[in-house]
């Protein structure tokens, strides 16, 4: 048996199929893309509003806590206590003097203890060298301190100012640009710098990101939750047509930032936030999309795959097995072991090529036994003219007593009734069969005289073993003389080649002859093409196609045509089983 494989085919129904399976994935796969790059982008966007919150959280918890500080520092430099203990100096006692000092020195830490931003409250009365301080309680002061201290007021622009490596809210009484010339006192409130590093570190822990104060425009005193400040840090002076507090956003290579400026305090929040942090949900869903750009094509790849093997490879087995039936192959078998609709399919055409091929071989046995019949009937055809024709050759030739002619012409006759009347074998070697074929036209010769010349070529060794139906070239050699040639009172010419044609294998007989009219030809052309058979002198022929096609199959038989000698020329078709290749023309 054949075996059947599958072949593509761009118009089937699988290729359609996965079309439409492709459409429809598509546009989910498209739609789940946007959708994850817009999530992402959203993600992104909660990022950055969550570090713009926790800055303007930070910048409103530090502004209330400045502002409370500042206003208690301008609440007590107003306060009786300490703003007129300078001024009665001079009319107190040395007790008085003290007590009042321990006065001021608990007011102090009353302060000291209103937020936990406060390190230290300090007054300093030059008149009598003395400094106040929550923290240190009361001591001797130094001039070199206090005047140091007075002079780095409002050094950062601001309400605060830098004094070392301390940040302090002061007020001194009364106010003097000179800083020489010693004031009442000096009021000032000590930042506490380890809180503030402190309040920075736990705002900046919640989002992986480093925050830094910048006090100053430009950026004087900073205070940093890591401990190497960021590459980007604006400065803090404002910029033209910034709002009181505003953010603003940078890009570096590896970072993002995010600056918030206070105008009335003058100092500026920036936080900084690696891009690995930010991008950290966008590669999130990076992955999510690759992994379903992955499983869509693992998808897409199986279901072709299993519509390839469920749908599209049986069926093209089945339109396969359908063509080669088509052309003839019914000896096929589709092997399965499928239980769905396709096995019933495949069961059902090998059941139905098996009853075709019944069908067919009983039809090709009863044919084979008509063309039996049909032979052994052209065997019996010895008609009583041509035995009355060449009995009447001999008589002629008796009256002028050729007995050359005679024997010859006797020894012919022998041996075409010898051929003739032998039933043992139905088919001959297409030598047997040209030697017959020439005994005949010996016989016809010697009846016609010079009237009539043969060219016949020789047969090539390799052709000479093909096995073909006997009695095959007689019929046609007998119809040039009775049809072609019995008018030709000289210069008759019968012409027997072989051409070979790939597998095919031709013999033309070819005459001369003047009578043959092109509605004959075409009449015997759609007698042949029909296969039926003609009635009276043409039935030789027909029959010989007919065998011919039994045996060998459609593509073989006889075709006719007008030959280069300008008569019927007369192809027949019969495998070649080797030989020479020869030129091949369609002159007939």
């Amino acid at each position: 048996m054949k075996s059947l494989w599958p072949r593509w085919n761009p118009n089937s129904i699988v290729f359609k199929l996965i079309g439409a399976f492709l459409l429809v994935m598509l546009p989910l796969c498209a739609l789940s893309i946007s959708t994850t790059y817009y999530s992402s982008n959203q993600m992104q966007a909660e990022v950055e509003r969550a570090n713009e919150s926790k800055l303007h959280f930070y910048h409103s918890h530090l502004e209330f806590e400045l502002r409370r500080m500042t206003s208690l520092v301008t609440e007590y430099s107003l306060d009786e206590a300490f703003s007129t203990f300078s001024t009665r100096i001079p009319i107190m006692s040395q007790y008085e003097l003290d007590s009042n000092l321990n006065n001021i020195y608990g007011k102090l830490k009353q302060i000291k203890e209103t937020s936990p931003y406060i390190g230290d409250v300090v007054y300093y009365v030059p008149q009598i060298g003395k400094k106040v301080s929550a923290a240190g309680g009361i001591t001797g002061d130094s001039v070199q301190e206090w005047r140091s201290l007075l002079a780095t007021m409002g050094n950062l622009n601001g309400a605060l100012s830098k004094y070392g490596s301390e940040l302090y809210l002061l007020r001194s009484n009364p106010f003097n640009l000179d800083s020489n010339v010693p004031p009442n006192f000096l009021l000032g409130v000590k930042l506490s710098t380890d809180e503030l590093e402190k309040r920075l570190k736990e705002f900046a822990a919640s989002g992986g990101s480093a925050i830094t104060l910048g006090f100053g425009a430009g950026n004087e005193y900073v205070l940093s939750s890591s401990e190497e400040l960021p590459e980007l840090l604006p400065a803090g002076k404002p910029r033209p047509g910034e709002e009181t507090v505003s953010i603003e956003r940078f890009k570096a290579a590896d970072s993002a930032f995010y600056s918030l400026y206070d105008h009335d305090n003058n100092f500026r929040l920036t936080t900084n936030i690696s891009n690995t942090v930010l991008m950290k949900p966008i590669q999130v869903y990076k992955r999510l999309l690759w992994l379903l750009s992955a499983a869509s094509v693992v998808t897409v790849i199986l279901f072709s795959f299993w519509t390839y093997r469920t749908i599209h490879r049986p069926m093209s087995i089945l339109i396969r097995g359908f063509k080669k039936a088509e052309q003839g192959q019914t000896g096929l078998y589709i092997t399965h072991s499928r239980r769905d609709e396709f096995g019933y399919l495949y069961s059902r055409f090998n059941e139905m090529l098996k009853h075709l091929h019944t069908l067919i071989e009983e039809n090709y046995v009863q044919r084979i036994r008509t063309g039996e019949a049909e032979l052994k009937h052209l065997q019996s055809q010895i008609t009583p003219h041509f035995l009355y024709n060449s009995l009447f050759s001999i008589k002629q030739m008796a009256e002028v007593e050729n007995t050359e002619l005679i024997k010859e012409f006797s020894d012919y006759l022998g041996q075409y009734f010898r051929y003739m009347t032998r039933d043992s074998a139905q088919e001959v070697t297409l030598q047997q069969e040209l030697e017959h074929a020439l005994v005949y036209l010996a016989i016809q010769r010697i009846r016609f005289g010079p009237r009539i010349e043969a060219e016949v070529d020789a047969l090539e060794p390799a052709w000479r073993g093909i096995r073909v139906p006997r009695v095959l070239l007689q019929p046609i050699i007998e119809n040039v003389f009775e049809h072609g040639l019995h008018d030709k009172s000289a210069g008759g010419l019968i012409r027997i080649s072989y051409v070979q044609a790939g597998e095919m294998l031709e013999l033309r007989i070819e005459d001369n002859g003047e009578s043959l009219t092109e509605e004959t030809l075409e009449r015997l052309r759609h007698q042949l093409a029909i296969q039926g058979s003609y009635q009276g002198e043409t039935t030789g022929i027909i029959n010989v196609s007919q065998r011919l096609r039994i045996k060998f199959g459609p593509p073989f038989g006889l075709q006719v045509g007008r030959g280069e000698l300008g008569g019927l020329c007369v192809r027949v078709i019969i495998p070649a089983t080797g030989g020479v290749l020869h030129a091949a023309n369609d002159d007939c």
